[in-house]
């Protein structure tokens, strides 16, 4: 679509690199943006320079945050038309030295909270027989790397569930997609082995 106008969309992880620049284009498409994340202050600034009309603060690991983040959103702006699952953590460590605790947080961000606010959009999207879901994965979705294996699990998990959930909404005028972008410049690259390739808002080949 050339504009979003009126369409009211939520993306996760929000205020700063590939949620940032995501939520300042769907801006500049007309939407009504709702940037969500654990760390108020850059959700706040985001809203302070036009990027969103709206800044809720909360993890989307927790039910009950992203319950409240759909109902804040559908009061003020309207039911949501487009999710963005873009909120994401690392973990560096070999699979050894790696706590269920630091996996399990991982998984719970970047897959659970993807679910939780997919499932919490899709009866809004399915009863307007409207709606886009995009789950940002990554390159590590397709490969392994040593001393990142809760991030590259997690990632390859949501692309199945891009995959179910496209299978899911046949029909009904929602479609699920997700992108998985390779190094982009961001303060979760600084902590990986890679080099940057590219800006949250464009290439550097």
């Amino acid at each position: 679509m050339s504009t979003l106008e009126g369409k009211v969309a939520i993306v996760t992880g929000g205020g700063r690199g590939i949620g940032l620049a995501t939520a300042r284009a769907l801006t500049r498409l007309g939407a009504k943006v709702t940037v969500f994340g654990r760390t108020a202050a850059p959700l706040d600034e985001a809203v302070k320079s036009g990027a969103a009309a709206l800044a809720v603060a909360g993890d989307v690991a927790s039910e009950a945050d992203v319950k409240r983040l759909f109902a804040e959103s559908r009061a003020r702006l309207g039911p949501c038309a487009v999710l963005v699952n873009n909120a994401a953590v690392l973990e560096v460590d070999a699979i050894e030295q790696l706590s269920v605790e630091r996996w399990r947080r991982v998984l719970d961000v970047n897959v659970t909270g993807a679910f939780l606010c997919t499932r919490e959009a899709l009866p809004a999207m399915k009863a307007a027989k409207w709606g886009r879901i995009v789950n940002v994965a990554s390159i590590s979705g397709s490969i392994g790397t040593p001393r990142l294996s809760a991030y590259n699990a997690s990632k390859w998990a949501l692309i199945g569930l891009t995959k179910c959930t496209t299978a899911e909404c046949r029909e009904t005028g929602v479609v699920c997609l997700c992108v998985s972008p390779g190094s982009t410049d961001t303060e979760m690259l600084k902590k990986t082995p890679f080099p940057p390739q590219m800006t949250p808002t464009r290439s550097r080949r």
